[in-house]
């Protein structure tokens, strides 16, 4: 999980391994320089060592492990489930939700919240992710074989993954795809970058996409992507020129729109998992959808649903 920190001037002068061991609950001080020294950790100013001593008023990020499922303790947190059976939940996550708790970042996350709604009757086993700004469908399986059979579909690309997207400017076709490689970004490892080319450093990814709604300054996407690197849509759309409303990471800015003027302000990218088809372990093929959340819904001109969600 990746950590946005601000130094404050009181802190100047301290080592930045022992700041981070003291704003980071649970992490060590031998982890956070075993991060640092693995390139997963950078401030402002650039890539440091753990000795590095504060300056005051730095921002540092710094990216730190997920924490082990038995591990993680239950809470009680609203969830809306779409389905539940004897072998998985669909479940509809909530923009600013975490997935998955990691060191210094250990509750209200989704993982926290199916522990508490399984009150130790089974475990829950997350079978993919979602950004924590990204709303929408995710598939929990509630056994080890249900899991094991869910991640092999995603594996096998057996699993249909739509997506609503709405974007910066307005493409020139209607419809348009991208099949550029995904890596680690060069230079700041909190993100990704897209290699025009087969790269030994990178894993192939492709994005098909469709033009839903063309508004004055931004268009409404329909995204069928037939991988599930990370961050994907994100950077392809911004390899495009079409980065995502709001992306504060791979966006022109982290809201929408950018002036202030009017009651429609976005602060979140504008991605939603719309629609999930797989099949289930008990072989029955499965269709969802889940509602367009009201902060992007107000943004469309028509109510919308996915293309063909049950056949492509």
């Amino acid at each position: 999980m990746l950590h946005e920190l601000q130094v404050s001037d009181a802190d100047k002068g301290l080592r930045l391994d022992v700041w981070l061991e003291q704003q980071l609950p649970g992490c060590s001080r031998s982890l956070v320089a075993k991060q640092i020294k693995a390139g997963r950790c950078e401030l402002s100013s650039g890539k440091v060592k753990p000795a590095w001593k504060l300056r005051g008023n730095e921002k540092i990020s710094i990216e730190v492990p997920e924490i082990e499922s038995l591990d993680v303790v239950a809470e009680d947190l609203p969830i809306e489930i779409i389905h539940e059976d004897d072998d998985l939940l669909i479940v509809n996550k909530a923009a600013g939700m975490v997935v998955h708790p990691a060191i210094g970042h250990t509750r209200g996350t989704l993982l926290n919240g199916l522990m508490g709604y399984a009150k130790d009757a089974w475990q829950p086993l997350l079978v993919h992710r979602l950004d924590v700004d990204t709303t929408g469908l995710i598939i929990v399986a509630k056994n080890p074989q249900a899991h094991q059979f869910l991640q092999e579909g995603f594996k096998n690309r057996e699993v249909k993954k739509i997506y609503l997207a709405l974007c910066h400017g307005l493409p020139k076709a209607d419809y348009f795809e991208h099949h550029g490689w995904i890596g680690h970004h060069p230079k700041d490892f909190r993100k990704r970058f897209v290699f025009k080319d087969e790269n030994p450093k990178a894993k192939s990814a492709r994005s098909d996409f469709w033009v839903r709604e063309r508004h004055d300054h931004y268009s409404v996407l329909e995204v069928h992507i037939h991988t599930g690197r990370t961050h994907q849509i994100r950077v392809h759309l911004q390899d495009l020129g079409h980065s995502i409303l709001a992306d504060h990471v791979y966006g022109r800015s982290g809201q929408w729109p950018l002036t202030g003027e009017g009651d429609i302000v976005l602060t979140r990218q504008a991605l939603h998992a719309w629609h999930l088809s797989f099949q289930h372990p008990n072989g029955e093929e499965m269709h969802f959808s889940c509602p367009i959340p009201a902060d992007l819904s107000r943004l469309l001109q028509n109510d919308l649903s996915p293309l063909d969600a049950a056949n492509g």
